[in-house]
């Protein structure tokens, strides 16, 4: 396993959360597999699709991907919070793919929480943004991970070392 970012994708890229994007999306693509089946390599949905980032073609389970810069906290800023409890309340609720990466562009820790331990208790919805903000009343939400259990946690590396 290649822990080390694709950096030649990104030239001409200007937007730092585009360019984080598209390396750890690239990164996810060829570098896992489904750890429900094996299959590998994960499939990628198109752009912009809610609250999910990869599927696997063989078991059909779908992964949402969160990617931050330094370490691994117990909450996680996410998107808009009644898209994300619809979907992890629906029959197709995703796995979590968690992944930290250090300034020189490689992954420092990727896991999956299985979607059997996100429930409508870790989401925490944020206050609405401010009537003067370009997208006023928008709520997000954070992912609070800080009680599901270290067996929820399935770590494929850890502190930049791939897990066998």
């Amino acid at each position: 396993m290649d822990l080390k970012f694709d950096t030649n994708l990104v030239h001409g890229y200007k937007s730092n959360s585009q360019i984080v994007r598209l390396l750890t999306e690239n990164w996810v693509l060829n570098n896992s597999y489904c750890p429900s089946c094996g299959e590998m390599p994960l499939n990628e949905f198109e752009n912009n699709r809610p609250v999910a980032d990869f599927y696997c073609k063989r078991c059909s389970e779908e992964f949402e991907l969160k990617s931050k810069s330094g370490k691994l906290s117990n909450t996680i800023t996410d998107g808009a919070y009644a898209t994300m409890i619809e979907r992890i309340n629906s029959d197709n609720n995703p796995n979590f793919f968690f992944l930290t990466y250090t300034k020189q562009w490689t992954v420092n820790n990727f896991l999956i929480i299985p979607k059997q331990f996100f429930t409508a208790e870790i989401i925490i919805k944020r206050h609405p943004l401010s009537e003067s903000a370009r997208r006023a009343g928008w709520v997000g939400c954070n992912i609070d991970i800080s009680n599901i259990s270290d067996s929820g946690k399935v770590y494929l590396v850890k502190n930049a070392q791939a897990i066998n």
